[in-house]
């Protein structure tokens, strides 16, 4: 293991998923019809996290570890959430019952096409999450040591994860972060860009980064855009972009890498960028090389061998089921996926499934 360990704090919720009717964007003022499926939706801290955990075989004695620092309502939803953390093997210390706000809830939406987006309770235990209790986890709960993870995704206020990030920083941590559009501005101003190691966005996200107001613009446009204003930030900085279907795009040393989908039959794609996160992250873990050297127009073209190739699996694997943590995914269903895709794996790739 490069890390062997990871501490991240975000959103830990569930939700329910509407399959929207028509193909046009929602208007402002809108009534739509749509079919609210049977999916277990799932907030971005627990979904990277489960995945990690799953794959690297986490437990809180174990030779790797995962710490989430978040909040839960004391209620149904929260002691459901908390259970199926612990089960894939999180030591669940830091994450607080809070009995005076429900857990975090979202409402997610597709339109025909499988994009879509998601409108996620403000006021929720999640929301509660303070710099204190980051402080609290490293004075009690601190490892000590210099091989870790630090990840801080949305759904947890902003100054919330930037103490985590200067936490990480102090110690040596490889620091990851993502952040919504709607959150750019402050995080900017925060210092988050010069506080962040690998930065994990879509393409949204990336346009509010490259400050482009206009939808219509050319991904090309928003992603050299955007890598250019976080590359003046910090020279040092490897970003993640995903634009759906079109692939993602990795950005290391000077460097610009193309990476295309891995074709699978969608249920919904809901989640699935923070399950290609997670592969990476778990790449990374593993000693994987974050590019593969060189832009690839199908990922079935060369054998997998990087950190990135993955996270895209990964993401293909997560886009076969309905819910948004695939419930049948560990290290041996993921290798089996690999195999009936066809896919060639790497001598260093295959130490991922070493176990298997």
């Amino acid at each position: 293991m490069r890390y062997d360990h990871i501490i991240g704090t975000g959103g830990i919720g569930s939700g329910i998923v509407f399959s929207l009717k028509g193909d046009h964007t929602l208007g402002r003022n809108e009534s739509r019809l749509a079919t609210l499926e049977p999916y277990n939706d799932y907030c971005k801290l627990h979904i990277i996290m489960h995945y990690v955990s799953v794959l690297l075989g986490a437990s809180p004695s174990g030779r790797f570890r995962a710490f989430p620092i978040g909040g839960v309502g004391s209620d149904d939803a929260g002691n459901k959430l908390f259970a199926q953390m612990k089960q894939a093997g999180m030591s669940m210390g830091s994450v607080r019952k809070n009995s005076h706000c429900n857990t975090l809830y979202s409402v997610c939406y597709q339109y025909p096409d499988y994009s879509g987006g998601n409108i996620t309770t403000e006021n929720s235990a999640s929301s509660k999450v303070t710099p204190d209790a980051i402080d609290d986890f490293f004075e009690n709960f601190g490892t000590g040591e210099s091989d870790g993870i630090i990840l801080a995704v949305p759904e947890v206020p902003v100054e919330t994860r930037i103490q985590l990030l200067r936490q990480g920083m102090e110690r040596g941590y490889l620091n990851v972060a993502s952040v919504l559009s709607s959150e750019v501005a402050e995080f900017k101003t925060s210092g988050g860009l010069g506080l962040t190691d690998l930065l994990a966005v879509n393409i949204d996200e990336a346009r509010s980064i490259a400050n482009i107001d206009d939808e219509s613009s050319n991904s090309d446009i928003i992603i050299n855009r955007s890598i250019e204003i976080l590359y003046g930030s910090n020279p040092g900085i490897m970003v993640l972009i995903t634009d759906g279907v079109k692939g993602s795009y990795c950005f290391q040393d000077g460097k610009l890498e193309y990476n295309s989908i891995l074709p699978a039959e969608v249920k919904s794609t809901a989640g699935a960028g923070d399950a290609f996160l997670a592969g990476t992250i778990t790449g990374i873990c593993c000693g994987l090389p974050l590019q593969k050297g060189e832009s690839i127009n199908s990922i079935t073209e060369t054998q997998l061998m990087s950190a990135v190739d993955l996270g895209t699996l990964l993401a293909s694997l997560s886009v076969t089921s309905s819910d948004t943590i695939h419930p049948e995914l560990d290290a041996s269903f993921l290798l089996n996926y690999a195999q009936s895709k066809g896919l060639t794996l790497s001598d260093e790739f295959k130490i991922v499934f070493r176990q298997c």
